[in-house]
């Protein structure tokens, strides 16, 4: 029971206005989809640029609470959660250029003798627009498909 004693409804205008206490907030909506487009990207060996969405996102944010204070002198719930950014064009290939390219190499016990053996590559890409740097882990499998030499030529012609 409510400490005043008025006990109704709330309006659907008033509904509209209201923060249900423990709900999730449109920044926190938008995080968690963020970190899971980052790990789909992750998990395909991929880059993907968390640090410009995030950037955009909170740009956005910042632009429409303005306007939104400006217009209703204070920040529609509403305005904030319609925000929609496209997160695949965060993980595009042309967003970004290869800085350099990386061995990793890792010790391992094989027959008893302590061997460093080469288990992937680590390719270091630079984000176009701000200049972030995102690296990403490849074994070799994955490397050799993407960046192997593509005009390797069968010679049983001789």
């Amino acid at each position: 029971m409510v400490a005043t004693g008025i006990d109704r409804a709330p309006t659907e205008a008033e509904r509209a206005e209201m923060q249900i206490v423990g709900e999730k907030t449109p920044s926190e909506i938008f995080y968690a989809e963020l970190s899971k487009k980052g790990q789909e990207f992750v998990k395909n060996h991929l880059p993907f640029d968390f640090q410009c969405a995030r950037i955009d996102y909170e740009d956005e944010v910042e632009k429409r609470t303005k306007e939104s204070e400006r217009t209703y002198g204070y920040v529609r719930h509403e305005v904030i959660s319609s925000i929609k950014l496209d997160l695949d064009a965060y993980g595009k290939e042309s967003r970004f250029e290869i800085v350099e390219k990386d061995e990793e190499v890792e010790m391992q016990n094989i027959n008893n003798v302590r061997t460093s053996v080469k288990v992937g590559w680590t390719v270091k890409y630079r984000c176009k627009q701000r200049g972030h740097g995102v690296s990403v882990f490849m074994p070799n499998a994955i490397y050799e498909e993407r960046f192997g030499d593509k005009k390797k030529v069968d010679k049983k012609e001789d």
